[in-house]
């Protein structure tokens, strides 16, 4: 019953088989509704309804399973003057959600200049053998002037406690 495009957005599985769905939301709502199956949709399994609280303005639009359980959550927010769009990047650990409640994250990452600010929908992770996390993510041009096709790589450094404070990933451009 998630409004007409503001519906399931960002999805990911959990390791032990139990899925995460978050639906896209308003953009003036300071949380989105939220979905946690007992395991796969397509099979049955059941659903939980949550509420996901994000910061005003933003919309979450992926979602990747990190190692250790937690997930890292794709924010987008567009801005109209000077129009463009802005991204943020959160951790939450799934384990802390509970039906009829707010789930909440927290910012490991907000994308300013010099990194190229644009359309981005699209995340994927990879544990690096130092420990850190090599974070993709993609923009999509929706064929319009005014957005671009744009691939970024970052590096996180998780932290190494659950409630330490983390430190914002550096963030370079493959050319």
């Amino acid at each position: 019953r998630w409004p007409a495009n503001s519906g399931a957005e960002a999805m990911v599985r959990l390791a032990d088989g139990r899925f995460v769905v978050l639906a896209e939301g308003g953009s003036f709502v300071r949380d989105s509704g939220g979905l946690l199956f007992a395991g796969d949709p397509v099979d049955g399994g059941k659903a939980a309804s949550f509420r996901y609280g994000h910061p005003q303005g933003y919309r979450p639009v992926d979602m990747a399973r990190l190692p250790d359980g937690r997930v890292l959550i794709l924010l987008r927010r567009v801005r109209l003057v000077p129009p463009g769009f802005e991204a943020l990047i959160e951790v939450a650990d799934p384990a802390a959600i509970r039906p009829g409640k707010v789930w909440r994250g927290r910012a490991v990452a907000r994308l300013q200049r010099p990194v190229p600010l644009d359309n981005y929908e699209g995340l994927a992770i990879r544990p690096q053998a130092d420990g850190s996390v090599a974070v993709w993510l993609v923009s999509d041009d929706n064929n319009s002037t005014f957005q671009r096709t744009v691939l970024l790589h970052l590096r996180w450094m998780p932290d190494k406690q659950k409630g330490a404070p983390a430190k914002p990933a550096r963030p370079f451009l493959i050319r």
